[in-house]
C-alpha cells in the first residue's frame, strides 16, 4: 500500500534584519574560534565563491580610497570597510555553517540566513538534477508551478526533490503550497542522491 494524502512540512520564515545579523556574527565567531561544521550537505557554492571574490575586490579598493582620503577621515572609512568585509564573511560563514540536512525522519534545505524548508523523508521520492532559476531568495513559491517550491540563497537551483504524496508547505504572506517538487541548490548532487538512498524508508514506514 502506497502512502496517500498529503503530509505537512515546515518552512522556517525569513528572520528580521537583525535576526539575520546575528546569524553571521554567531557563524563567523564559530568559524574563528574552529568549531566543527555540523555534518551535512553543502550548497551555495556560486554564491559563497561570489561573495569572497567581491571581499577581496573591496580590500583592495578601500585600501586604494584610503590612501587618497585626508588623514581625519581615514578612521571612519576604515571602520565602515571593516563593518562590510565582516558582514560579508558573516554571510559566508552562515552558508557553509548550515547545510542540508537528510536523516531517517527529514530532509531539511537550509538557506543559512533566510529560512529553511523541512520536508518528512517518508515523502521524498528522490532528487533529479535540473537548470533552471526561480527569483527571490528564501523559501518561496515557484511562478510558474503552482505545485512547487523553492529554498535556496540565489536564483539558481540544481536539484528538485519530487515528493509522494505532496508536502503541504506554509509559505506565509503567499498562502500554502501542496508541493510536489522542492527546487534547490547543492554542490555534491551524488552525495545527495546517495543519503537519499541510504535513509530511503523501508516497507514498515509505506504500509504493506
Amino acid at each position: 500500500m502506497t502512502v496517500t494524502g498529503t503530509t505537512t512540512g515546515v518552512v522556517t520564515p525569513r528572520p528580521t534584519r537583525a535576526g539575520i545579523v546575528r546569524t553571521w556574527a554567531r557563524s563567523l565567531t564559530a568559524v574563528l574560534r574552529r568549531r566543527p561544521v555540523p555534518a551535512g550537505l553543502r550548497h551555495s557554492a556560486g554564491v559563497k565563491q561570489l561573495v569572497l571574490v567581491l571581499t577581496a575586490t573591496e580590500i583592495v579598493v578601500a585600501a586604494l580610497l584610503s590612501s587618497m582620503l585626508p588623514a581625519v577621515a581615514r578612521p571612519l572609512h576604515a571602520a565602515f570597510e571593516m563593518a562590510v568585509v565582516l558582514a560579508w564573511l558573516g554571510m559566508v560563514a552562515a552558508l557553509a555553517r548550515h547545510p542540508h540536512q537528510v536523516d531517517e525522519d527529514v530532509v531539511v534545505l537550509r538557506t543559512g540566513f533566510l529560512g529553511d524548508v523541512t520536508l518528512p523523508r517518508a515523502a521524498v521520492r528522490g532528487a533529479t538534477p535540473v537548470v533552471r532559476t526561480v527569483p527571490g531568495r528564501g523559501p518561496r513559491p515557484v511562478p510558474d508551478e503552482p505545485v512547487a517550491v523553492a529554498c535556496s540563497v540565489g536564483g539558481s537551483l540544481n536539484v528538485a526533490i519530487r515528493l509522494d504524496p505532496p508536502v503541504r508547505l506554509d509559505l506565509g504572506l503567499t498562502g500554502p503550497v501542496d508541493a510536489a517538487t522542492v527546487y534547490g541548490c547543492v554542490d555534491d548532487l551524488p552525495a545527495l542522491a546517495a543519503a537519499l538512498r541510504r535513509t530511503a524508508p523501508g516497507p514498515s514506514r509505506h504500509g504493506d
